[in-house]
C-alpha cells in the first residue's frame, strides 16, 4: 500500500510540474511614442511588431493596437499603444526576447519610445 501511495504521489507531482512548465505566458507591453513620432514611423513600428507572429516560433497569438479605454487609470498613465502576445510556454517567451526578428523590431521602435511598461504572467 505504501509503495502504491508513493507511486501515486510521484505521478501527481510529475503531472503538476510538467503542467507548470507548459503553461502559456501572456506578455503585455504598453508604449508611449515621443511627440515627434510621425504617422509613417508609427506605421513602421506596427508593421514590425505585427510581423513577429509569423517569424518567431512559439507565438500562439499576437495583437497590437491603439489605447481605447475610457477608464481614468488608462488616461492617467498615458500609454498610447499596446502589444499582447500569448506564448506557448515560458521557453517560447524566453526565445522571443533574444530572437533576431524581435531585436530588429525593438530597434525600429526604440528611437521613438517615450515610455514603456511590460507585464508577463502565466495563463
Amino acid at each position: 500500500m505504501t509503495i502504491i501511495l508513493r507511486s501515486l504521489l510521484v505521478l501527481v507531482m510529475t503531472a503538476v510540474l510538467c503542467g507548470a512548465a507548459e503553461k502559456q505566458v501572456h506578455h503585455m507591453v504598453m508604449f508611449t511614442w515621443k511627440a515627434d513620432t510621425t504617422v509613417e514611423q508609427a506605421a513602421a513600428i506596427e508593421k514590425a511588431l505585427k510581423g513577429l507572429k509569423e517569424k518567431v516560433p512559439g507565438i500562439v497569438s499576437l495583437t497590437y493596437g491603439k489605447q481605447t479605454s475610457p477608464e481614468d487609470a488608462a488616461k492617467k498613465h498615458g500609454f498610447q499603444y499596446g502589444l499582447s502576445v500569448i506564448f506557448a510556454n515560458a521557453a517560447a517567451r524566453d526565445g522571443y526576447i533574444t530572437h533576431a526578428d524581435h531585436v530588429a523590431a525593438v530597434n525600429v521602435l526604440l528611437p521613438h519610445l517615450a515610455d514603456v511598461a511590460v507585464l508577463d504572467y502565466d495563463l
